[in-house]
């Protein structure tokens, strides 16, 4: 029986081929520890702001190969740090929610429909 795994990866070919950016409750508590308790949080902004401790901290812990960590060299990466931060992100938003960024963006924006079109105003 194959493992089931309920937190996403995304693939991360410009670290190799078959690494992937996946994080596990251990890469998440050590990124809190390092960051503070709003490390999820500030992930947006930070990002945005290619905060480059950040970036190179999220891609090092969410590293993985072959279902095992693997260190990704992060001053090695030869591709737009657009393309490293969105990365970050999604895999982030896929441990924390189970889909990317825009995804959540989405789902959030089906929700603020959900309630809009149930609003029977005031009684």
């Amino acid at each position: 029986m194959s493992e089931v795994r309920l937190r996403g990866e995304l693939p991360f070919p410009a670290a190799g081929e078959g690494v992937v950016l996946r994080f596990t409750n251990v890469d998440l508590d050590s990124l809190q520890a390092k960051f503070g308790d709003n490390y999820f949080g500030d992930a947006v902004p930070r990002l945005n702001r290619f905060d480059m401790k950040y970036m190179r901290e999220v891609i090092a812990y969410g590293g993985k190969k072959d279902g095992k960590p693997f260190r990704i060299a992060f001053d090695e990466l030869d591709i737009p740090t657009v393309d490293i931060a969105n990365a970050a992100l999604d895999a982030l938003f896929l441990a924390m929610h189970g889909r990317t960024f825009e995804g959540h963006l989405d789902y959030l924006e089906n929700v603020r429909k959900l309630e809009v079109g149930n609003d029977s105003g005031n009684p």
